[in-house]
């Protein structure tokens, strides 16, 4: 389909050691340019958002001291005329994860000066508060964390979304700057051709073959390809300058050397099945599965706070610090909190508007399903249009190439005129023109069908 003319075609690629292929443009920009920085430490933080919502299961460590004095002979009810009290305590608790159950373990020493006798007591507890429905096993605890591994998968998959588009545009800005360059060297043959045309005009308006009208509009002509072939080259360097900013080149150095006619085997997808799993339908499948989980503890928190709770204490006393360690008494309860708040809950509103926001998110990706699955189909359509119409314009060229050569044979066995080569040519030249443009567009266009189904950047 896609093949060079091979007579008289003025379109070259540029032979340069240091050119820079497709493949070598987009690693560069990979590697370097700021954006994918950006995305990289983006991922990074989701990362520590992620480490930040495990803290909760963190051992919570407390410790305290006081001292206190009371004395009078008021009150006939008090054995002693002074008291003073001093202790400490130090507790150790957490939240169990998978679980939801409070473990609180706990020592506390205190010394009583009465008068003149000293007591020690101290006492060693442990306390354990399970849930029994509301919080069950731990489901409202975990929240923040099953939504933050969420949102790191949501996050990779976003950042890969975002790769892709901006890699698809940058793609295409150097399929125009190998475009630029091959309209620079049309413009140049043009420019050529007007100039031999006109010098041809200006002969013959000498010898009064022809009007001045004629010369005029021939020097029109020429004034445009000058005009045309220096805004060419200035739109060059422009498209130069940009892709060299985007990977810290130096724009000497931004020569490219692409394949502008290469044909390429697509993998074709079935769009209507390939968007149901697509990068852009992940975002919704992402946001309803984090939209479950929150209903999942809405729901939950309306049940009645039913709470199992199991302690342990441990006491022991003595008029000596050490001796308090032993003669222990032991202690156990078991039992059974139940609590429920009456009228309008928050929790019920939210449960409703949770419900609310699910339809939403399924009405939306059907949507952009629909969306996407047309976009696809177009890609497609325009890739097999392309291919006909770049096989056209060859076609179309070969045919304008072998006018040149009719007009030059004419020409040389003295059956032509030069004004007509020169015609000739030009229209080849246009010819060129459409092809190269035709192709350009079609590798554009496999850029973009690339992206949409996922391809481009993995």
């Amino acid at each position: 389909m896609l093949k060079r003319f091979t007579v008289l075609v003025f379109i070259f690629f540029t032979v340069n050691a240091n050119a820079i292929t497709l493949n070598e443009f987009s690693a560069k920009l990979i590697e370097t340019h700021p954006f994918f920085v950006q995305l990289s430490l983006s991922e990074k933080t989701s990362l520590l958002d992620q480490k930040a919502s495990l803290t909760y299961s963190d051992w919570n460590i407390k410790a305290g001291a006081s001292e206190s004095f009371s004395s009078g002979e008021d009150t006939s009810t008090r054995l002693y005329k002074d008291l003073y009290t001093t202790s400490y305590e130090v507790s150790a608790g957490r939240k169990i994860e998978n679980s939801g159950a409070n473990l609180n373990l706990k020592h506390s020493l205190t010394r009583d000066d009465k008068d003149s006798s000293a007591t020690h007591s101290n006492v060693f507890s442990i306390d354990y508060i399970r849930p029994l429905l509301q919080n069950k096993d731990g489901i409202n605890d975990r929240l923040t964390l099953d939504i933050a591994s969420l949102d790191l998968i949501a996050k990779k998959v976003n950042l890969e979304e975002q790769a892709e588009n901006f890699l698809a545009s940058k793609l295409s800005k150097f399929v125009d700057l190998a475009l630029k360059q091959e309209i620079v060297k049309i413009h140049k043959r043009e420019l050529e051709l007007s100039k031999q045309q006109l010098d041809l005009t200006e002969g013959k308006y000498k010898n009064s073959l022809i009007d001045k009208s004629n010369l005029i509009q021939d020097k029109d002509l020429y004034v445009k390809a000058k005009q045309q072939s220096l805004q060419s080259r200035k739109e060059l360097i422009i498209e130069r300058r940009e892709l060299a900013s985007l990977i810290g080149a130096q724009e000497s150095d931004m020569i490219v050397e692409m394949d502008l006619y290469e044909e390429h085997t697509m993998m074709k997808v079935d769009p209507a099945t390939f968007v149901k799993d697509s990068r852009s339908m992940q975002k919704f499948d992402f946001d309803k599965a984090r939209l479950q989980r929150q209903l999942k503890t809405f729901e939950n928190k309306t049940m009645p706070s039913v709470n199992l709770n199991l302690g342990l204490s441990a006491l022991g006393e003595d008029d000596k610090y050490f001796g308090s360690f032993g003669n222990r008494d032991y202690s156990w309860n078991i039992g059974v909190d139940i609590s429920y708040p009456l009228g309008v809950r928050k929790e019920l509103v939210d449960v409703e508007r949770t419900e609310i926001s699910i339809a939403t998110i399924n009405a939306q990706k059907r949507e952009a399903e629909i969306n996407d699955e047309y976009q696809i189909n177009y890609l497609l359509a325009q890739i097999d249009l392309l291919s006909e119409l770049v096989t056209l314009y060859l076609e179309q060229g070969s045919l304008a190439n072998e006018k040149v050569i009719e007009e030059q044979t004419k020409y040389s066995e003295a059956r032509g005129q030069k004004s007509l080569v020169i015609a000739a040519q030009k229209n080849a030249n246009l010819a060129n023109l459409n092809y190269v443009q035709a192709a350009a567009t079609y590798q554009k266009i496999i850029i973009d069908y690339k992206a949409a189904i996922d391809q481009l950047f993995n």
